[in-house]
């Protein structure tokens, strides 16, 4: 049930200072300064939201998983205007709160739930491509880096899959990581 509703219902006279007036924004950061400025913002009493993603890239000629900013230089934060406006333009590490040029404009709180739904229990957003049998799906990197096939099956949970590649008129079996692929559209 809604706060709001059971406040209002209970003691109407007080609805307009029970009213929380918060609403999300987008806040541009500095380049690389994205948990700063929420660190910065948490001790404001501003409750911030950065979504993070898990992401795979090589690093020194291996891959490893890293967690990133979702949108890279941006994050959330949930403010009433009138009252923390100037706090979040001048904290340390912020450029800017998007909007145009009548001010910031607010973002639907949809929007937000909609990034937190697809969380998993680390916080952290992990994006995996769905594939099916049958898929027609292109080698990203390593040994057979763009080469086509076909997605055969999941081999193991630690992201092995199989895939038929045609080589030489033959479609032959291979099994590689998951995050080598992508499915062609």
């Amino acid at each position: 049930m809604d706060l709001e509703k059971i406040v209002g219902e209970t003691n109407p006279s007080n609805e307009l200072t029970q009213k929380d007036l918060r609403l999300w924004y987008v806040v541009h950061a500095k380049p690389g300064n994205e948990e700063r400025v929420k660190t910065n913002l948490l001790n404001q009493e501003i409750r911030p939201y950065l979504p993070l993603i898990k992401i795979c890239q090589y690093s020194g000629g291996r891959m490893v998983e890293r967690i990133k900013p979702l949108f890279p230089n941006y994050l959330f934060a949930k403010l009433d205007l009138e009252i923390h406006y100037y706090r979040v333009k001048w904290t340390r590490g912020v450029n800017k709160i998007l909007g145009s040029g009548a001010g910031p404009i607010p973002i639907s709180e949809r929007v937000i739930q909609t990034i937190q739904e697809r969380e998993g229990k680390d916080k952290v957003i992990e994006l995996v491509d769905e594939f099916k049998e049958g898929d027609v799906v292109q080698v990203t990197s390593g040994p057979f880096k763009d080469l086509m096939g076909i997605f055969k099956r999941d081999m193991s949970s630690r992201g092995r899959v199989k895939i038929l590649l045609s080589l030489v008129g033959v479609d032959i079996p291979v099994q590689i990581p998951r995050y080598q692929i992508k499915k062609v559209a």
